[in-house]
């Protein structure tokens, strides 16, 4: 009996160790793809917006990669009140410079997208008279990308905010026909990025011809649009693993941060 018991803990800790050393390794490799990006720094600020349900875990990744490896820098993290009460949570330089700032958003009513676009105009006056940002881009993860839609489509001349020059995309869906899309900013570069478990034509929660159609929709309105697919295993291509995924990573840093 004891021998048994030994070797299902055994077993166990083997498992954990297994599972400890992939993640190391997966985090080195990640790593090392950003290593020779080569970016242009300005002082336009990139903003992180989470999906559903989302938190500062979901877009930590991203914003420790490109910090660490100097591509950006992790700037402000910013907390929305549930009544839509802009505040930083933490500041983390002594000016937004010209070093590709980041700024993470916390909704603390994550799980309602469109309430959240309307709150989206709050924090677009507070960074632009706090911080005197004057320009961003948007990185919105599953709704994420909804809700930086919404923003854009509904708020086409919002004053005392800044000007949006690039939306990444990634994992989302968006309304086919909307007529609001004629609201996008007209100087707007879209990246749409779509996950692919091997060949089953999703990514798990989206599937890739629902993603696609995005390019129909914006196309007529912004400067320009890239659709890219993503084919992978479940382990960096399911839907909440590609915010994970050190090949996205490197293809959004040069989208984002090449002039």
């Amino acid at each position: 009996m004891h021998s048994k018991r030994r070797k299902i803990i055994i077993g166990i800790v083997l498992i954990i160790e297994a599972i400890a050393l992939f993640i190391t390794t997966s985090w080195i490799f990640r790593g090392r793809v950003l290593n020779d990006v080569k970016v242009d720094k300005t002082r336009t600020a990139t903003i992180f917006i989470p999906g559903y349900g989302g938190n500062a875990v979901s877009t930590d990744d991203f914003i420790n990669q490109f910090n660490d490896h100097g591509i950006a820098k992790r700037a402000l993290r910013i907390h929305i009140s549930s009544k839509g009460k802009v505040t930083t949570m933490k500041k983390y330089v002594k000016k937004i410079s010209a070093d590709n700032p980041l700024v993470q958003l916390i909704f603390e009513d994550n799980t309602h997208p469109i309430k959240e676009a309307k709150q989206m105009k709050n924090v677009m006056t507070y960074l632009y008279k706090t911080y005197h940002i004057k320009s961003v881009n948007f990185l919105g993860h599953s709704s994420g990308g909804q809700i930086a839609y919404e923003y854009m489509v509904r708020n086409p001349n919002q004053k005392n905010a800044p000007k949006i020059n690039k939306f990444v995309s990634i994992a989302n869906d968006y309304p086919a026909g909307d007529k609001r899309a004629k609201n996008l900013p007209r100087n707007l570069k879209i990246f749409n990025i779509a996950g692919e478990i091997y060949n089953v034509g999703t990514d798990g929660e989206e599937a890739v011809d629902i993603v696609k159609p995005m390019g129909k929709l914006v196309k007529p309105y912004v400067k320009s649009y890239q659709f890219y697919l993503y084919r992978g295993d479940p382990i960096s291509a399911e839907h909440s693993m590609l915010h994970e995924n050190p090949t996205l990573d490197k293809t959004i840093a040069e989208f984002l941060f090449r002039n």
